[in-house]
């Protein structure tokens, strides 16, 4: 096995922990928003925070790292093409956004749900906020497949199909979540009779 294989292989794993890990968030955030008990909410705020420290921002850091030593270790790929500066750009983006944004509200949300329990409108209001937005993300990274493995230029009308159609998808997405009733929001106390 060749130097480049090996980072090839570390790439691919990397971003496949990345994309594959991401894509599961939004499965279990299904799951978590259609049960009737808040504090799964709460708990599922901590799992994200939790996982994303440990899985999500390492891989992602290192499919960076990878990325960068192919394109450096390759001979017929560089810095100036036009699909590398496409998966660079998409990169910050994803990247700054979890790192700025989705691992430090996770936590915010963790203190909210501690301070005002995971009943509390506010709380459901800016997980569900949160959970929506990560559709964006995931879509963004989705993207970033479809650049590394197509490789297009600016001017392929591929890119531009493949930008509008994720664009597009990631708005029903949003939308949709925040439009979601997430049931812990609205499941009733129950009352001693009198």
């Amino acid at each position: 096995m060749s130097w480049y294989e090996f980072l090839l292989f570390a790439h691919i794993s990397m971003a496949v922990i990345w994309v594959g890990g991401a894509t599961m968030v939004q499965f279990f955030a299904l799951r978590a928003i259609r049960a009737s008990d808040p504090m799964r909410m709460a708990e599922f705020g901590e799992d994200i925070e939790w996982s994303a420290n440990r899985t999500l921002i390492p891989a992602s850091g290192l499919a960076f790292v990878t990325g960068v030593l192919l394109v450096i270790d390759s001979d017929f790929w560089g810095f100036g093409d036009d699909w590398i500066v496409i998966g660079l750009a998409l990169f910050a983006i994803t990247f700054l956004a979890g790192i700025l944004f989705f691992g430090p509200e996770s936590g915010r949300l963790s203190k909210l749900a501690e301070s005002e329990g995971p009943a509390s409108p506010v709380f459901q209001a800016r997980l569900q906020r949160m959970l929506a937005l990560t559709r964006a993300d995931l879509m963004l990274l989705f993207l970033l497949i479809f650049d590394m493995a197509t490789k297009p230029s600016w001017g392929d009308p591929s890119l531009w199909v493949a930008i509008a159609g994720f664009a597009v998808l990631a708005a029903i997405l949003v939308r949709n979540g925040l439009n979601a009733k997430i049931a812990s929001a609205t499941v009733e106390p129950v009352r001693e009779p009198a």
